[in-house]
């Protein structure tokens, strides 16, 4: 899940931007990557708290992972691990799907 703005921003320079663009419309197309973009405009979504990130063990045990400026927290708690999960649900039913992703990919490639 990516915000829009974050592919829109040039930080790095046009090289950079271009780079990035081509890396995740490559990227979109293997068979085990999900891409999808939360498009700009929206008035709220679930990912406003901040982002995370939902793993699983080799052993099947969840976990979240949040990250900030000040420190990161690996979260084991499987009531925590839950809401995580399900605010993962909603933002995928929030953002562009799949196909979109990749069209918008493709338009912001026509025009670097």
């Amino acid at each position: 899940m990516v915000w829009e703005a974050a592919l829109r921003d040039r930080l790095g320079g046009d090289e950079v931007y271009a780079e990035q663009l081509r890396h995740l419309r490559t990227s979109s197309g293997l068979p085990d990557v999900s891409l999808q973009v939360m498009p700009l405009g929206r008035t709220s979504h679930a990912g406003l708290n901040g982002p995370f990130i939902l793993l699983e063990t080799p052993d099947h045990q969840h976990l979240g992972y949040t990250e900030t400026q000040r420190g990161s927290q690996l979260i084991s708690d499987p009531n925590e691990v839950s809401i995580l999960a399900r605010k993962y649900a909603m933002l995928r039913t929030q953002a562009l799907n799949t196909e979109q992703t990749r069209g918008l990919l493709d338009r912001l490639l026509g025009e670097t």
